[in-house]
């Protein structure tokens, strides 16, 4: 019967579930961008609520452990370092300034290396 249903284009609950959630941050972004706001929203990637919060430590920052920050979904109870980022930006936008936030670092050191007194020959 599972299979029937599936072939005749009717969704699961949990799968209409997670429609109206996507629904309801795809909603939220427009809003803001009515706004004129540019926003990311963080939501996890098996239920799609965006009920997720940030539960980075100073232990997952030391030493010993991970750069990376963890999160965990309120509402499906999933823990995990990776999430999913809807947003409102422009693609070609967005990709930019998270490439450009992820390697400012190196950006930097390249612009001092290579300032505009240094003679071309020596590129």
């Amino acid at each position: 019967m599972q299979l029937e249903k599936q072939s005749i284009g009717q969704l699961s609950r949990k799968e209409l579930r997670e429609l109206k959630r996507l629904k309801m941050v795809k909603e939220a972004l427009d809003e803001l961008k009515r706004r004129g706001v540019d926003a990311d929203i963080i939501i996890c990637p098996i239920c799609k609520s965006p009920r997720v919060v940030d539960l980075t430590s100073y232990h997952d920052l030391g030493f010993l452990g991970s750069f990376q920050p963890a999160y965990y979904c309120l509402d499906c109870g999933w823990y995990g370092r990776i999430v999913t980022i809807m947003t409102n930006r422009p693609e070609e936008d967005a990709v930019l300034e998270d490439m450009k936030g992820a390697f400012a670092p190196l950006m930097e050191e390249a612009d001092e290396e290579y300032s505009e007194e240094t003679p071309i020959e020596e590129l």
